[in-house]
């Protein structure tokens, strides 16, 4: 009987320690706010903190802003899901990205037009004040466009297709190609 109750034991510190080393960093931390008394929870924290230093110095942790990840789905907007994921986790390395990422893809952005490129066709290349460049790839018919900056907003429609809409003219299909 005593060796049984032994052999429990054992297994039960062996999944304890196999579960703490898979929760998180924060998670750690979080977990000594449940400690009463106060040397050990002091201690809780200390060991947590240094975890999580040493997590961050090797690059599992890091801590980013909501600004810094909406500023990442704006960079990559248009380049398609995989590209946006991984923009995103590159961001947010070390949180759970997948899930975010679905969450908070964009619908619409607002764009400044920096050079609208009438081509031999008669369709446009945008070059937006960020670098990026969108070509059209409808026929719709935009006349000629005004110099300087234009201000615009791509949107998301069906099927993984953007629409562009500079100042008041009409919407065109539009694809990302930079």
């Amino acid at each position: 009987m005593r060796m049984g109750v032994l052999a429990g034991c054992a297994a039960v510190a062996a999944f304890a320690q196999v579960a703490q080393a898979q929760e998180s960093q924060v998670d750690k931390v979080y977990a000594c706010a449940a400690v009463s008394e106060g040397a050990a929870r002091l201690a809780c924290f200390d060991a947590a903190v240094a975890g999580m230093k040493q997590a961050q110095a090797a690059g599992d942790v890091s801590v980013v802003s909501r600004a810094q990840v909406q500023q990442a789905e704006k960079d990559t907007f248009g380049l398609g899901p995989q590209a946006q994921t991984s923009a995103v986790t590159g961001v947010m390395k070390g949180a759970p990205t997948p899930a975010a990422a679905a969450e908070a893809e964009l619908d619409n952005v607002k764009v400044s037009i920096v050079t609208a490129t009438k081509r031999p066709d008669g369709s446009y290349r945008f070059t937006l004040d960020n670098g990026q460049v969108w070509e059209q790839s409808d026929t719709v018919t935009l006349g000629t466009l005004p110099r300087g900056t234009i201000e615009g907003e791509i949107r998301r429609g069906a099927m993984g297709s953007f629409f562009l809409k500079a100042g008041n003219r009409s919407l065109v299909r539009v694809r990302r190609i930079k």
